[in-house]
């Protein structure tokens, strides 16, 4: 069992004994929703700001019919009672001092959480261990699920994945890191590989590559793409959604911590010494930061962790050749450092979207692989099903299309008409000129899943002309591809290698079959490709 991604449940996975055996998983590392009452987009790249970002997941809670009957089977069986007595206890807590109904968002992700932690414990192996990656705002929590699950004295750590804490409170002290709680299946037998802290200096120059007075210092981006009112000013003539509090920037900016670009945007200076070096690591983590704003790592996808988090956890956690499993993958940080350490992996993800990215990220990282290596479970194999899901749920099939030829982003308005002029994705490629580095260029991608009207395929052609995009991709069933050949414009653009058609169709049968778009090299991380011509 290796380089299997699933589009579903995670629960439907853990719960089929034949997906995933008895005692067959020696790691599984964990990102779930937080409980932080907010949406998340797919990755989003667009000139157009009318355009709507697609919803990657919904972090919000509440209570349902099927939360009462899921409640009651736990408090049924002897073996689940005490979860369900934790998920009673945050009922309790939640309607504490308040007066009137309250939507119990807590107990409900609780309780979703609860019957999956279980049904992780039975393809642990003896010597497995679990990382579950959360916030303080319900870490406590958690805890006693997994006390409840996997048992008190198997509780190995809870570790501190600290990072800058800049934004300042009137009310609080800031926060600066997130939880991850270590447990072990069988604290007797389970398997852990001690890690210490690099006092190497070569690896602190690669990671704190600029110096000054005070010592060695990286660049961190002031820049956030979170949306927060209090966030959004002007700075030096700029206005951005930043990073920290005006009052933090002024303080920066005295204590000459703030570089700027030609363009006149600041970044920070992050010193080598405000991390822990040396010695043995300890559960506070402070020496790894999160994804930066113009990180090369980084994809765009939200909740993102770097990725030498992941591997610190493989290292420590297991061996090569090791299963590593991933149950809420997202774009795929855990499997991609399992592929590098040499040990085996499952990632599961709820998003069709997600598990084509993650196949596209492994086949572009790790030329070795071809997209046959990596099989993608719970997606349509065959036109039949293809069909039966655009019939089923037009959006998913949009997604599904997306994920699987590696588009970089989505955008939609589901179901509606309107200002997307019908795109659904954006799919990035590089076209090679004589002496010249190949920079990003992007297609935009229009998926069908029913008839395919002259109309749709001439406006296309204005989207891509709109958006300021090189090309446009009519993705439809092969019984439409003459409607698309017959009324797409016949305008190409070039490279070394060829001319490629601005406006082109790709069918469903093509998809299925892996054949290749006629674009030139595309793909979702080939960044700053080049050839030397």
């Amino acid at each position: 069992m290796n380089r299997i991604l699933y589009a579903a449940d995670c629960l439907d996975i853990f719960t089929d004994e034949a997906e995933l055996p008895d005692e067959s998983v020696d790691l599984i590392y964990l990102d779930p929703p937080f409980n932080s009452n907010s949406s998340y987009n797919l990755p989003f790249k667009g000139r157009d700001r009318s355009l709507r970002p697609v919803e990657a997941f919904k972090d919000t809670w509440e209570w349902t019919t099927a939360d009462d009957e899921w409640l009651q089977e736990l408090e049924a069986d002897p073996r689940r009672r005490s979860l369900a007595a934790v998920v009673r206890f945050a009922q309790e807590v939640e309607h504490f001092g308040r007066r009137g109904s309250v939507k119990p968002s807590l107990a409900a992700y609780l309780l979703n959480m609860a019957i999956r932690l279980h049904a992780m414990r039975r393809v642990l192996k003896p010597t497995g261990s679990i990382y579950l990656h959360c916030d303080p705002t319900a870490s406590h929590y958690l805890k006693l699920l997994m006390d409840a699950i996997f048992g008190r004295r198997n509780f190995r750590n809870e570790i501190r994945w600290g990072y800058s804490a800049e934004n300042l409170s009137r009310r609080k002290w800031a926060r600066g890191g997130d939880v991850i709680l270590f447990y072990a299946k069988h604290s007797a037998s389970s398997r852990f590989n001690a890690q210490s802290r690099t006092t190497d200096e070569a690896r602190l120059a690669e990671l704190y590559p600029h110096t000054d007075s005070r010592g060695r210092y990286k660049l961190t981006s002031c820049q956030n793409n979170a949306v927060r009112p209090n966030m959004l000013y002007e700075w030096k003539g700029h206005t951005r959604q930043w990073r920290f509090q005006k009052s933090t920037m002024e303080r920066y900016e005295a204590e000459g911590r703030l570089v700027y670009s030609q363009a006149g945007i600041p970044r920070r200076k992050t010193y080598a010494d405000e991390s822990l070096a040396g010695g043995a690591m300890g559960d506070t983590w402070v020496d790894i930061a999160p994804i930066g704003y113009k990180a090369k790592e980084r994809l765009g996808y939200p909740t993102q962790k770097p990725l030498a988090l992941l591997e610190r956890i493989i290292r420590a956690s297991s061996e090569p050749g090791d299963l590593v499993v991933d149950p809420f993958c997202g774009c795929g940080t855990t499997v991609h450092a399992a592929e590098a350490l040499g040990r085996r992996w499952v990632g599961i993800d709820i998003s069709p979207f997600s598990t084509g990215l993650i196949r596209e990220r492994m086949v572009d990282y790790f030329p070795q692989l071809s997209k046959a290596d990596v099989a993608v479970r719970r997606t349509p194999d065959t036109i039949q099903a293809a069909r039966a899901l655009a019939e089923q749920d037009k959006f998913e099939f949009e997604k599904w299309v997306c994920g699987f030829i590696g588009a970089e982003g989505m955008f939609h308005a589901p179901g509606s008409r309107g200002a997307d002029g019908g795109v659904d994705g954006l799919l990035k490629f590089y076209r090679f000129q004589p002496k010249k580095i190949a920079k990003p260029e992007y297609a935009v991608v229009q998926v069908k899943g029913g008839r395919v009207s002259a109309d749709a395929v001439r406006a296309l052609r204005e989207t891509v002309d709109r958006l300021g995009v090189t090309a446009g991709v009519m993705v439809c069933f092969e019984q439409y591809m003459p409607t698309v050949e017959n009324q797409r414009c016949r305008d190409v653009f070039q490279d070394v290698f060829g001319s490629y058609p601005i406006i082109q169709g790709y069918s469903i049968e093509a998809l299925l079959a892996n054949e290749p778009l006629d674009l030139p090299m595309y793909g979702h991380r080939r960044r700053g490709a080049q050839l030397d011509l």
